[in-house]
């Protein structure tokens, strides 16, 4: 979860968003709410909504505020069918800390508790009656499922570029932090101009979050982590700390990379070789400086907004992005 220290509007907008969750996933079916359940209340750390919720605040929305923790509902709601279904996928056996769905109910319920949350959140969806919300939602649902397959048609291709790595990520992750911006925005019903700042400010903290991770695969460990780290490595996918390091790598350090890349299994020997390698290149501060820029430019998007509680909040949290501890 998010700390209070971020901003105290924070633990009572998570606090409201799970016991709303709560209520969504209680239907007649138990194993489906057990599994909706477990994906959802998880410890996941609730930041589309949180945003969703300080973007509507930040753009002076009036209305009902049951009505925007239920859109924050139904955002978590689509976060967490993705997660269902990129473990599936990924055939990962860890999440948050915890064994994976899959691991515990094998692919196929996961997979059909996952395309029930798509479903209900569309229904949610069209009984709040708001086209330019259903619009925004549809759009980044379609644009997730693309960047999977984008990062699927790229996997073990270790010669991708930095900017087909951030497509990937724009498209896989941030474009839900920026739907959820969007519709805070649209609540409030401000001017095109600021709809536009607060959905670039979600999509430039979602590659920050997501280039975070990618260091923290390679620096940090499984108990902080809360997933096995190498994930990326190990499931053939590129980030950008592997992505400089083998644009700064000597010849013999490429031939050897290049020969642990296409093993069908990586020792740990192997492992920690290419994890000292990736900070003997400074390979894990670039990617930091990467994320902050993008951190920055996001903080830079909001100068069209008054100072406000809820501006600083969403500065507060943009830049626990960049400093969360792991």
């Amino acid at each position: 979860m998010l700390s209070a220290s971020i901003s105290p509007l924070i633990d009572e907008y998570i606090e409201s968003v799970d016991q709303h969750l709560k209520k969504l996933l209680d239907t007649d079916n138990p194993l489906l709410s057990q599994i909706g359940n477990y994906i959802c209340q998880s410890g996941g750390k609730r930041v589309r909504a949180v945003l969703l919720l300080l973007s509507s605040q930040l753009a002076g929305f009036q209305g009902q505020k049951e009505r925007v923790i239920h859109l924050a509902g139904i955002i978590e709601f689509i976060h967490a069918a993705t997660l269902l279904h990129d473990d599936v996928i990924d055939n990962a056996h860890i999440r948050r800390g915890n064994p994976s769905a899959n691991q515990k109910w094998g692919n196929q319920l996961p997979v059909l508790v996952g395309d029930y949350l798509y479903a209900k959140s569309f229904f949610f969806l069209v009984k709040d009656n708001n086209t330019r919300i259903m619009e925004t939602v549809s759009s980044a649902t379609a644009t997730i499922t693309d960047g999977e397959i984008l990062q699927l048609q790229k996997s073990e291709n270790f010669s991708i570029s930095e900017e087909e790595n951030i497509e990937i990520i724009t498209k896989k992750t941030s474009c839900l932090m920026a739907a959820s911006c969007k519709i805070g925005a649209i609540l409030g019903d401000v001017s095109q101009e600021k709809v536009e700042a607060l959905h670039n400010f979600g999509i430039d903290i979602g590659i920050a979050f997501q280039l975070i991770d990618d260091m923290l695969d390679y620096t940090s460990h499984e108990k902080k982590l809360g997933k096995p780290v190498y994930n990326d490595l190990k499931g053939g996918n590129c980030t950008l700390p592997l992505i400089h390091t083998l644009k700064q790598a000597s010849p013999a350090e490429l031939e050897r990379i290049h020969k642990i890349l296409f093993q069908e299994e990586y020792s740990d020997e192997d492992l920690s070789w290419i994890g000292q390698l990736i900070k003997r290149h400074k390979a894990d501060q670039y990617t930091l400086d990467k994320a902050q820029w993008y951190i920055q430019r996001a903080q830079q998007r909001l100068n069209i907004f008054n100072d406000s509680e809820y501006r600083q909040s969403l500065i507060d949290l943009s830049d626990y992005i960049i400093h969360r501890d792991f």
